[in-house]
């Protein structure tokens, strides 16, 4: 597979970024800012801003898939409706049919009891503008005919990946959700684009 990532200098790009190297897969990281790593054979660095049409598409052509996980720290700014509307285009104009996004749980249902007290305090006051970006980047996926997958965690953390989390595949909140390790939500994203196990799905992942 050839992969382009979006948000390949962030804590989870770079994370995705490995993971498909170590799978042998051909990856370009797509960033503003320094590489994402270590030199390696099969990667390389696209420099540019998701937000710049142009530079999305100039770095399209010739991959299989995308990866796009932009940090939910910029999301209030529209960044990632901007960014996933201009990869959307420059994956049908270079056919490029398999996409993984990664979002957030609670995206569409910011009320479940599934979500503790707290998140849903954040999410109806600081994170508000974040959930309105990304629920807005998940309605241009889903309009799509591309074989989108979307991963919602339930919270991520900075821990060594378990291999040991659970998932929901038709968006559902899961009880007693727990934060889950950025490196296994990288596992989970990579696997969504080497198979056919999350077509068309929201995958929530959680400890």
């Amino acid at each position: 597979m050839r992969l382009l990532v979006f948000g390949a200098a962030g804590r989870t790009g770079r994370l995705i970024v490995g993971k498909a190297l170590g799978h042998g897969h051909e990856v370009t990281a797509f960033t503003h800012e320094p590489p994402p790593g270590p030199d390696h054979p099969r990667l390389k660095v696209a420099a540019g801003d998701v937000r710049d049409a142009s530079s999305v598409r100039a770095a399209m052509g010739g991959h299989d898939a995308v990866a796009f996980a932009l940090s939910t720290a910029s999301s209030g700014t529209g960044v990632h409706e901007a960014g996933i509307a201009n990869v959307i285009y420059a994956m049908a104009e270079n056919q490029v049919p398999r996409l993984a996004a990664v979002s957030a749980a609670g995206t569409f249902d910011r009320t479940n009891s599934r979500l503790s007290l707290a998140r849903r305090a954040l999410i109806a006051t600081v994170l508000r503008t974040t959930y309105d970006d990304l629920e807005a980047m998940e309605r241009r996926i889903m309009a799509t005919d591309l074989a989108w997958t979307i991963v919602r965690p339930m919270g991520l953390s900075d821990d060594p990946p378990t291999g040991d989390y659970r998932v929901s595949r038709d968006g559902a909140l899961l009880p007693k959700g727990r934060r889950v390790s950025r490196g296994d939500v990288a596992s989970l994203v990579v696997k969504a684009l080497e198979t056919d196990t999350y077509w068309r799905r929201t995958v929530v992942i959680s400890r």
